[in-house]
C-alpha cells in the first residue's frame, strides 16, 4: 500500500507539474552551405540552420499575408532565434556535391506556433499601448447550419426553324421529219429543305435558409483570441443595452438566415448602435457549418466550418472595413459529430480571429 501511495502521489506531482502542449505545425524547409578542402561539422550545421530558417519562412508564407507583413518587418529578430520556434528538425535527405563542394539538406521542422503568434502580437500597437489606450471591440459572429434547401428545375426553351427551296426547270422541243412535226417537253423539280434548331437553359441557384445559434464555442475562443492580442473585448449582449435600441442580436440573427450578409439597413443601425455605446471597433460575421464526412485517416467523424467576417470602425462618420476574413475552411474531427462539431467551430473561431487580428496588427490599429 505504501508502494501505491508513493507511485500515485508521483504521478499527480508530474501531472500538476507538467506543461502545457504548445500547438506546432510541420513545414518542410531546405539549406545549403559551401565548404573548402573537405565537408566538416560546421558546414553541415551550417546548412541545417538554414534549413530550419526554410522551414520557418516556408510556415509563415502559408499563413497569409497579413501574417507574413508583421514577419517581415521584424525577420532579423525571429531568424537569429529561429531555435526558439523550431522545437525540432528532422533530416529527410542530404547530398553532398563534391564538384561544387556544397552540402544540402532537407527537414521536416515542428514549429511552436503559439510561441511564434504570441511574439508576433507582442510587437503591434494594440500590446505596447497602456490598458487606457486600447480600444474596446465586440464582435456578432453567428454558427450556422443548412435548415432547408429549395431547389428548382432547369427551364428549358426550344426553337426549331424550318425552310424549304424549290428549283423547276422547263425543257421544251420541236422537231421536224418530213412532212410531220412533232412536240417534246420535259419539267425537272428538284426539292431542299433545311432545319436550324436552338435554344437555351435558364438554371436557377438554389434557395437555402440557414438555422442560426450563438455558440460558447465561438465566444470562448474569439474572446480569448483579441483578448490574448491585447484588445478589450465586450461581449454584444451587454452592448445591446447601451445601443439606444439600434443593435438587434435577434434581427442580425434572422439576417444571417437567409443571406450571407446583413442587410443596409441592419448593418447601419448595428454599426450606429455600436458606435452610440462608445465601442469603436465591430466584429461581424459567420460561421457555416457543413455536412459531416469521415477522416480518411483517423476514421473519426469529420466536420467543415466555412468562416467569413470582417472587423468594422465605426468611430467615424462612415464605417470602415480594416479587416476581413474568408471565407476560408477549417475542419474538426471527434468520434461522434456533435464532438466534432464543436472542435471545428472552436477551430475555426481562433484562426479566423488571429487572421483578423493579423491584419489589425500590420494597421497598427489599436
Amino acid at each position: 500500500m505504501p508502494l501505491i501511495r508513493a507511485v500515485l502521489l508521483i504521478l499527480i506531482a508530474l501531472m500538476v507539474a507538467a506543461p502545457v502542449a504548445a500547438q506546432t505545425a510541420s513545414s518542410r524547409g531546405t539549406g545549403s552551405a559551401s565548404y573548402g578542402l573537405r565537408l566538416s561539422a560546421d558546414t553541415r550545421a551550417q546548412a541545417l540552420n538554414k534549413a530550419k530558417v526554410n522551414a520557418l519562412e516556408a510556415y509563415i508564407a502559408e499563413s497569409g499575408a497579413a501574417k507574413l507583413r508583421l514577419f517581415e518587418a521584424r525577420r532579423d529578430e525571429f531568424i537569429g532565434d529561429v531555435d526558439r520556434y523550431v522545437l525540432s528538425a528532422v533530416p529527410l535527405s542530404d547530398t553532398e556535391d563534391k564538384k561544387a563542394k556544397t552540402y544540402t539538406v532537407t527537414v521536416r521542422a515542428e514549429i511552436n506556433t503559439t510561441l511564434l503568434q504570441t511574439k508576433l502580437d507582442a510587437g503591434s500597437a494594440t500590446a505596447g499601448a497602456r490598458s487606457n489606450e486600447r480600444s474596446l471591440l465586440t464582435f456578432l459572429f453567428m454558427a450556422r447550419a443548412q435548415d432547408t434547401a429549395q431547389s428548382f428545375q432547369d427551364k428549358e426553351y426550344r426553337r426549331v426553324d424550318a425552310s424549304v427551296s424549290y428549283d423547276e426547270k422547263t425543257r421544251e422541243g420541236d422537231s421536224f421529219r418530213g412532212n410531220s412535226v412533232s412536240t417534246s417537253g420535259s419539267i425537272n423539280q428538284n426539292a431542299s429543305a433545311s432545319v436550324t434548331s436552338g435554344g437555351s437553359t435558364t438554371r436557377r441557384s438554389d434557395n437555402i435558409t440557414w438555422k442560426v445559434s450563438n455558440a460558447n464555442e465561438i465566444n470562448t475562443a474569439m474572446t480569448g483570441a483579441f483578448s490574448a492580442a491585447g484588445y478589450e473585448v465586450v461581449e454584444a449582449e451587454y452592448v445591446e443595452g447601451e445601443s439606444r435600441g439600434l443593435l438587434s442580436i435577434e434581427r442580425i440573427r434572422k439576417d444571417f438566415s437567409t443571406g450571407n450578409d446583413l442587410s443596409a439597413a441592419t448593418l447601419r443601425d448595428t454599426a450606429n448602435g455600436i458606435k452610440a455605446a462608445n465601442i469603436p471597433y465591430l466584429a461581424v460575421g459567420t460561421l457555416d457549418v457543413g455536412m459531416r464526412d469521415r477522416d480518411p485517416v483517423s476514421g473519426n467523424v469529420r466536420v467543415f466550418v466555412t468562416v467569413t467576417g470582417k472587423v468594422l470602425d465605426v468611430s467615424g462618420r462612415f464605417p470602415r472595413t480594416v479587416s476581413s476574413v474568408g471565407p476560408v475552411q477549417f475542419s474538426g474531427t471527434g468520434p461522434d459529430e456533435s464532438v466534432a462539431r464543436t472542435n471545428a467551430l472552436q477551430i475555426a473561431s481562433e484562426k479566423g480571429a488571429q487572421q483578423m487580428i493579423n491584419e489589425l496588427n500590420v494597421k497598427a490599429v489599436r
